[in-house]
C-alpha cells in the first residue's frame, strides 16, 4: 500500500508503533462493540484487514467461537512483529503479505473455505485510504463475501458528532503549531493523533502540523511541507451511500464514543 511511504519504513518505526501507539488510540474504545458483535455468532474465522502489529490479537484470540485468525497486511515489517505477537496464543493464526487493493493472496487462502467469515478493518484502516483507494476495496471485497460472511469496518466520526471530550495534548497547543486558518475544534481530541509522534519525530525531529479541511471531512498531517498522513472522518449518511454504491446491505451502523461500527452483508 502506498502509506508505507509515509514514514513506516523508518528502522524503528514499527518497535515504536507497537510499543507506544497501538494499545492507545482512541477507537479502541469501540471495540467492545465489534467483541460483543462477534461474540454473538456461532463458529467462524476472522479476517483481519489491516492487522498491522497484531494490536487485537489480544482480544479476538480469547473468543471462544474463533476458530483462526487471518491476518492481511501489505507491511512485512509489521507481519513480523505480528509472528511474534502470536506466539503468545494457541488459537491457529495465519499472516498474509498482501495489498487491499488487489487481495489476490486472500483470495486463494480462502478459496475453499467452509466457515463463515467476519472481515474486519478498525481503527480507521479503511478511511486512512484515498477515496479512490477505499472504492477499489469494497469492491474486490464484494468479489469475496459470501452470504454468510460479514464486513465489519470501524470509522471515525466526524468532528461535530463527538460527544466524547478528550483534552488537548500539550503539544497542539503550543502557539504558532496551528495555522489561524485551521479548524480543528474537537478534531484533535477524539482522534488522539499524539501517538503518531514518537515515529514522526524519530524521523523527521520536529512536530507535526494538523489541517482538518471542513469540505472534505479530511484530517492532513504535515512536518514542513511535507504530507504524512490523511485520514478521513466519516457521517452516518457517507457510510450508508458509500454500501449502497458498493453493493452492500448494511445489517447494522452502531453508534460508539469515537467509531461508527457497519456491519455489511451482500
Amino acid at each position: 500500500m502506498p502509506r508505507e511511504n509515509i514514514f513506516w519504513k523508518h528502522k524503528k518505526s514499527t518497535n515504536i508503533y507497537h510499543n507506544e501507539i497501538s494499545k492507545k488510540s482512541s477507537g479502541i474504545i469501540d471495540e467492545k462493540l465489534i467483541r460483543d458483535y462477534i461474540k454473538s455468532k456461532n463458529k467462524l474465522k476472522v479476517v483481519d484487514l489491516g492487522i498491522g502489529d497484531g494490536r487485537e490479537l489480544s482480544w479476538l484470540a480469547r473468543l471462544e467461537n474463533i476458530k483462526e485468525i487471518i491476518g492481511v497486511d501489505y507491511s512485512q515489517d509489521f507481519l513480523d512483529i505480528c509472528r511474534e505477537e502470536a506466539k503468545k496464543y494457541k488459537i491457529k493464526i495465519c499472516l498474509i503479505n498482501d495489498n487491499l487493493l488487489s487481495l489476490k493472496r486472500l483470495k486463494e487462502f480462502i478459496e475453499k473455505e467452509k466457515f463463515p467469515l467476519i472481515y474486519v478493518c478498525l481503527v480507521n484502516t479503511f478511511g486512512n485510504l484515498k477515496e479512490e483507494e477505499r472504492k477499489e476495496v469494497l469492491k474486490n471485497l464484494k468479489k469475496l463475501v459470501r452470504n454468510k460472511d460479514r464486513l465489519i469496518l470501524s470509522l471515525y466520526k466526524r468532528p461535530e458528532e463527538i460527544r466524547n471530550k478528550m483534552p488537548l495534548p500539550y503539544q497542539v497547543k503550543i502557539k504558532g503549531n496551528l495555522g489561524g486558518e485551521i479548524k480543528l475544534g474537537e478534531a484533535i481530541e477524539y482522534a488522539s493523533l499524539e501517538f503518531f509522534w514518537p515515529p514522526i519525530l524519530e524521523k523527521y525531529h520536529q512536530l507535526p502540523r494538523f489541517w482538518y479541511n471542513d469540505k472534505t471531512n479530511d484530517m492532513t498531517i504535515y512536518v514542513g511541507k511535507k504530507k504524512i498522513l490523511i485520514s478521513h472522518r466519516f457521517s452516518k449518511e457517507e457510510i450508508m451511500e458509500m454500501a449502497k454504491k458498493a453493493r452492500f446491505k448494511t445489517e447494522k451502523l452502531i453508534e460508539g464514543k469515537f467509531m461508527w461500527i457497519v456491519i455489511l452483508k451482500i
